[in-house]
């Protein structure tokens, strides 16, 4: 299932980047990313204040264990990204002018 997304998001990307301008393709995907990100946080959140427990056998418990500590690791660096790169989140947001507009 994952790689199927994987590919039908790779093809989606490949026809933004043919068919609408950099700067618009730049403020969709970075979008989604974030929405991915918040997503993804608020999952974590949830899981870790209502202690809810999965019903796990023995083997999946490191499955478990370890997709909870990457998506908290995840959760942790989106944050990190989203400060540091904060002013040209706000410009490429926010922008009137596209990139190639600015070169000239």
């Amino acid at each position: 299932m994952e790689l199927y997304l994987i590919i039908s998001l790779f093809f989606i990307y490949l026809i933004t980047t043919a068919l609408i301008e950099s700067n618009l393709v730049k403020r969709i995907w970075t979008t989604a990313f974030i929405a991915a990100f918040i997503c993804a946080s608020l999952a974590l959140i949830l899981l870790r204040v209502t202690h809810q427990d999965v019903m796990m056998q023995a083997d999946t418990f490191n499955w478990y264990y370890m997709m909870y500590i990457s998506g908290s690791i995840t959760a942790v660096l989106g944050i990190v990204n989203l400060w540091i790169y904060r002013q040209p989140l706000w410009h490429l947001f926010f922008s009137e002018q596209s990139s190639e507009n600015n070169k000239e």
